[in-house]
């Protein structure tokens, strides 16, 4: 009997592809914040690599020992979410950093279009890997710890993770 042969009777006795049918490797992502880069990996290839905006490691201070440190964060993510066309919610220090009235949660006024470019990856409620308004910004210290990427950049690697995928931030 040949492999295929074999794997149809598998899908027809177990209602399940066998193993070795189904795609090798998952997709993953690997951001390096000193060399502001993210690469898209298949297994142990190297599919993608694209110029990033990271943290710039600010600090903001509201008074006292309360305030923001603009890093981007390292670790092991997962992306949570994946948006089109992303609505970014200003958060306090948005107003802090400009010295203006800070408005209540949720008001309308908080709510920005077209800042967060065409797609957004959440790792986060407040880290994402998202598109720019501002392109000159991606491949320098520029963010509040997002990762800012081209929005042509980010628009090829959206169509190619899932809700789950794997993300390595290291320093």
């Amino acid at each position: 009997m040949r492999r295929l042969d074999v794997g149809i009777l598998f899908v027809s006795l177990l209602g399940a592809a066998p193993a070795w049918s189904q795609e090798a490797d998952p997709i993953t992502l690997l951001v390096s914040v000193s060399e502001r880069q993210l690469s898209v990996w298949r297994g142990d290839e190297v599919l993608h690599r694209f110029p990033v905006g990271v943290g710039t490691g600010a600090r903001l201070s509201r008074g006292g020992d309360d305030g923001w440190r603009f890093s981007t964060p390292t670790g092991v993510f997962e992306i949570g979410r994946k948006k089109k066309d992303p609505v970014w919610y200003a958060p306090d220090w948005y107003y802090v950093e400009r010295g203006l009235p800070i408005p209540p949660a949720y008001s309308d006024e908080r709510y920005r279009n077209g800042v967060l470019g065409d797609y957004a990856l959440y790792l986060s409620d407040e880290i994402a890997i998202h598109g720019t308004q501002d392109e000159s910004s991606v491949g320098r210290a520029s963010s509040h710890g997002c990762l800012r990427m081209r929005n042509a950049d980010i628009a090829v690697v959206f169509p190619l993770v899932q809700v789950g995928t794997r993300v390595d931030i290291v320093p």
